[in-house]
């Protein structure tokens, strides 16, 4: 008994040296504050029996995109340690604070914070005394109109997605048209389909399959008739596409035939499992779905400044230290705990985790099941601090290490020492056991992704960087390996080498002027395909929008460049605002259908190609419920609200579900028909209810200026500003 005893009374003085000594609360206050500064407020509670001192602690935690102000007799000083890792720790003027007592303290920051997930993460508590402790955080919601909208005077600008917005939007994209040929319920949709009279019941039709030679490759003919379904391909993965179209297709269907083919043979995907890792069982989800929907690559990113994801015979410290991130003063055991991962290196968060060969092998084989090639990217010399921490002083030196350099990430240390015999050495073993594990898993790969992009200026010389890419390459080629990268690579690559070069910069020209320099290129234009983008100007949105907004829409609706050049198109989804799974598939899904069919049928006539209206009919009425049935998660679209003539009217782009609305009295009810505008409200909120989803809520402002047009509105914030800052001269007659 007494044993017992003991062990219960330990485990409750665990409890409480753990136990935190205070918390937190996070309240956005307002963008623009003063012009470009954005203001917050942090609420800290002391919790504990003793008064927390002016000294002796430090609280780490993570911000992205937002840098600290600083002010002499601030009473606590933020500190940008390294790109998005932060801390906070009082000064001389900070107040003790007795037990349960409360203080507020205003943080300022260059920057805007336009969405609620622009907040600080992962607190943790660092004192003299003990292990790091989580501190708990409650963040307050936004409920202001300047909370969710940026002003004049930053970068912003697409309107903020409120009521007569994502109202006129919604008409736009499921606006029906008149459509020459019969839809089929199928993406991508088939290139050529003839209905014939009759009806197939897929269930009880007899299947007969034949290999056709004639057809152009992945290409295949379908026929369906009464009772049987014959099926011609031009090759295995031809024919695998015909099964998937026919599984798409309803079980009793007209008879028809259908010719099909995609333009383009690289449709790619790429996984960031870096910044934030997801394991192989997740990976294999996507992998399903990309065959159901005949993308045919899967480009996994394996190596950034935040972790390295791939186990390396050879050389174990790669996935010891540099594959977690959590406390630590040196980094010899672990990473800094960027992206939320909080303190400890050994927790299963999204901040720890790597691919063993075993599960690498295994990947390769069940992509290869699914006609999926993978093709692994290791980033170099760029982006590398997480090698170069694992490695200890191998792939750099102090002298090196002097050098001055910011990446595009706020790094100042994630660039190898290329002139180091060592790192080519290391280059080359990486490549040398990715290699076996391909032939291992009898995938041959043929292609490898060196990156190559955002070296910062500063870290090295052009002519240092250029010899390390010729090494690079005779590597490659030795192994019969065609080099692949970011589009920076076009600087130390010659169209001679073969390369392929990923389009990605905000430019919907560049994959064109590549292509007639003589690159191989895929299209992968960040405007229109990064998919860690918010799907719009929301303050609930998830993602980033440095380079704009993506949704399913944006992803459709554009007439990627064409030229025999350009081979592929790819989206990419960063995981730097990735905390979940679920999170990567409700980034993924709708927003994939887009990739599926631009990536399918690249280079149809405008009369050929799909309506933006058939287009949405297919993704919310038909694919979307399909996800749902097999388990997935996904965005929808948020519901518009208009004032017209005195009453209230709503939309949305799907058939299904319903629209739930709240005014001022704070009940929801189901929305049916035009609702009269009831006297002195000042918000209306909307969302739908669609497949056991929710979408985000629309916001309606009733107050007399908002009842003027956009453009007015437009207008008089501008005036008002030029005012303010003094730039406008009035001159009396």
């Amino acid at each position: 008994m007494k044993k017992y005893t003991f062990l219960l009374l330990s485990l409750i003085s665990a409890i409480f040296v753990q136990a935190s000594p205070f918390i937190l609360k996070w309240e956005f206050n307002k963008n623009d504050a003063t012009p470009g500064v954005c203001e917050a407020y942090l609420t800290l509670t002391n919790t504990s029996r003793d008064t927390l001192s002016n000294n002796g602690w430090i609280l780490y935690f993570n911000l992205m995109s937002l840098h600290p102000i600083y002010t002499e007799g601030d009473a606590l000083k933020e500190t940008e340690i390294q790109a998005s890792w932060h801390s906070i720790e009082p000064t001389h003027t900070f107040t003790p604070l007795a037990p349960s007592e409360s203080k507020t303290f205003l943080m300022r920051y260059n920057g805007s914070a336009i969405r609620q997930s622009s907040h600080p993460e992962g607190f943790f508590l660092v004192t003299n005394e003990g292990d790091p402790i989580s501190i708990p955080c409650e963040y307050v919601p936004y409920t202001r109109e300047e909370q969710m909208k940026r002003g004049i005077v930053t970068w912003e600008k697409t309107p903020y997605a409120d009521g007569p917005y994502v109202f006129d939007y919604v008409e736009r994209v499921s606006a029906t048209n008149d459509t020459v040929s019969y839809v089929v319920p199928v993406l991508p949709h088939p290139r050529h389909c003839w209905v014939k009279t009759g009806i197939c019941n897929i269930s009880k039709a007899i299947t007969v399959e034949d290999i056709e030679a004639d057809l152009p490759s992945e290409g295949y003919f379908m026929r369906l008739k009464s009772d049987e379904i014959y099926i011609s391909a031009a090759d295995s993965a031809g024919l695998f596409y015909a099964h998937q179209t026919l599984a798409q297709l309803p079980t009793v269907v007209q008879c028809m035939e259908i010719i099909d083919f995609p333009d383009l043979h690289y449709r790619a995907l790429m996984l960031d499992i870096v910044r934030n890792y997801y394991p192989v069982d997740s990976i294999r989800r996507v992998l399903d779905v990309m065959a159901q929907y005949k993308l045919n690559v899967l480009h996994l990113h394996l190596s950034d400044d935040e972790a390295w994801r791939l186990e390396i015979p050879g050389l174990p410290q790669l996935t010891d230290i540099g594959s977690k991130r959590g406390y630590t003063t040196d980094e010899s055991e672990c990473l800094l705990p960027m992206y939320c991962g909080g303190w400890d290196a050994n927790a299963k968060t999204t901040a720890n985790g790597y691919i063993t060969r075993e599960e690498y092998i295994d990947l390769l084989k069940y992509a290869k099941e699914r006609h999926i090639r993978i093709i692994p990217e290791i980033d170099m010399p760029g982006h590398m601090r997480a090698a170069k921490k694992a490695m200890g002083n191998l792939l750099t030196d102090s002298v090196f290490d002097t050098r001055v350099y910011k990446s595009a990430q706020n790094y100042t240390d994630n660039v190898i020492n290329v002139s180091l015999p060592y790192a080519i050495e290391f280059v080359d073993h990486v490549i040398t056991e990715i290699v076996k594990m391909h032939r291992d898993a009898n995938c041959e790969l043929k292609q490898f992704n060196i990156g190559g992009d955002e070296v910062p200026k500063g870290a090295l010389t052009k002519d240092e960087h250029q010899r390390f890419i010729d090494s690079v390459l005779a590597i490659l080629k030795r192994y019969e390996l065609q080099p692949v990268g970011w589009e920076e690579i076009d600087h130390f690559c010659q169209p001679e080498s073969g390369a392929i070069c990923y389009a990605w910069l905000n430019s919907e020209s560049k994959p064109l002027q590549l292509a007639k320099a003589g690159y191989q290129v895929v299209i992968a234009t960040a405007s229109h395909l990064y998919f860690d983008f918010a799907y719009c100007n929301h303050h609930q949105e998830k993602g980033l929008s440095w380079g704009g907004y993506t949704d399913e829409y944006r992803s459709f609706d554009w007439d990627p460049a064409v030229d025999d050049n350009i081979i592929g198109m790819s989206a990419q989804l960063w995981s730097e605002v990735i905390r979940s799974f679920a999170q990567v598939e409700w980034q993924l899904y709708p927003k994939i259908f887009g990739l599926v069919e631009r990536s399918w049928n690249a280079r149809q006539t405008p009369n050929e190609k799909l309506t933006l209206g058939d287009y949405n009919h297919l993704v919310y009425n038909v694919h979307l419920p399909r996800l749902a049935a097999d388990g997935h998660n996904f965005h929808i679209q948020q519901p518009g609200i208009k004032l017209v003539d005195g009453k209230l009217m709503m939309n949305k782009v799907m058939k299904g579900g319903k629209i739930l609305y709240c005014l001022d009295d704070g009940k929801w009810r189901t929305y049916t028909s035009p609702v009269k505008f009831p006297d002195n409200t000042k918000i209306v909120k909307a969302k739908v209810l669609y497949l056991g989803k929710e979408s985000n809520t629309t916001w309606l402002w009733l107050n007399p200026e908002h009842k003027l047009n956009s453009n007015t509105q437009e207008l008089i914030k501008q005036v008002k500003l030029i005012q303010d800052l003094k730039l406008l001269v009035v001159v009396k007659s």
